[in-house]
């Protein structure tokens, strides 16, 4: 007969068992992820868990930028050569919407209510963002803005969003509840502001810079560029993880994803990829990233506790940019 101690134990067993398979649990196991294929003329939607590409939609000529709602219920892809913006219901898994654009669009972002998409168009007949009601998927705005912008990012905490203007140097800021430009943050310096991303507390963002190949740090409340960070050669993918502790980095011209520590402002690790990696996108819950490797067609899966690769999923031609959707 068991004694009393090896009887507690023996329960125990099965307890611990579940605590186990609780905390080894990772919610990145149930996303999504949406992907534009450059030179394929598709968005592939991948499934993390399973590791493979469960359909490819077919959009217009040379899809470049994605992003995902953050409800999760439709994605946005910019096809920059059809000059189109497809509305895709991430449920069917089909398009519902093609839009017209301006010249050359590139950046997308939804706002953090779901409620409006801005959308980029970096020509110079264009030079502004084109605002769309997800409702209706009217255009109800048109917001004049600097010199070539790219791409644009929303803060979390505050009804702003932000522009990178590569051709006038500087960041569009502007108010999200009237569609208006407040003003431009002119970069001291030589620079050409590409992508961006904010950090989840809204105290940062962070901008890079294509041809310099370092990122600026700008303390978003003040208006002000604090610093500036070294990186690998560009062109520069950038996004900040959910806990706003790491900005990841990638290097299209380096062949590597650079780690920038947000509290002390430094590099803190580099991590090769593969060639030519450009979109980067954390995971929900913050454990994983998924980094676009353009010129090898596929999507690598960084461990972000360990800043180490751990995986990599096929993806069709010239993988670009990435959007993360949970299922939860």
């Amino acid at each position: 007969m068991l004694s009393l101690k090896n009887q507690i134990g023996f329960l125990l067993i099965p307890v611990f068992l579940l605590i186990s398979v609780v905390l080894w649990t990772d919610t990145s196991r149930a996303e999504r992820i949406f992907v534009t294929n450059r030179d394929s003329n598709e968005v592939s939607v991948i499934d993390v868990g399973e590791r493979n590409v469960i359909a490819k939609i077919s959009v217009g000529n040379k899809p470049t930028y994605v992003a995902v709602s953050p409800n999760g219920l439709f994605a946005l892809a910019v096809a920059s050569g059809a000059r189109r913006l497809y509305v895709i219901d991430t449920k069917r898994l089909k398009v519902i919407k093609e839009l017209p654009l301006g010249e050359a669009p590139k950046g997308v972002n939804i706002s953090p209510d779901n409620g409006f998409a801005y959308v980029i168009n970096e020509g110079a007949s264009s030079n502004n963002v084109y605002v769309f009601d997800t409702k209706t998927w009217k255009r109800v705005k048109t917001i004049k803005v600097g010199k070539s912008p790219h791409n644009v990012a929303f803060n979390p905490s505050r009804p702003v969003a932000y522009v990178t203007n590569g051709g006038s140097n500087s960041l569009s800021n502007i108010d999200t509840r009237k569609h208006a430009l407040i003003h431009n943050l002119e970069f001291k310096g030589k620079g050409l502001p590409h992508n961006l991303a904010v950090t989840p507390d809204g105290v940062y963002g962070v901008v890079t810079n294509k041809v310099t190949d370092d990122v600026w740090i700008i303390r978003l409340k003040e208006d002000k560029a604090i610093t500036r960070i070294p990186v690998s050669k560009g062109h520069h993918g950038v996004d900040v993880s959910p806990d706003g502790d790491y900005a990841y980095v990638t290097g299209v011209g380096g062949d590597v994803v650079t780690v920038v520590d947000l509290e002390e402002f430094r590099v803190a690790k580099t991590i090769k990829v593969g060639k030519g990696p450009h979109g980067v996108r954390f995971s929900h819950n913050g454990s994983r990233a998924y980094v676009a490797v353009t010129k090898e067609s596929k999507v690598v899966i960084i461990d972000t506790k360990s800043h180490k690769v751990i995986g990599e999923i096929s993806a069709p031609e010239f993988p670009f940019w990435i959007g993360v959707q949970s299922k939860d």
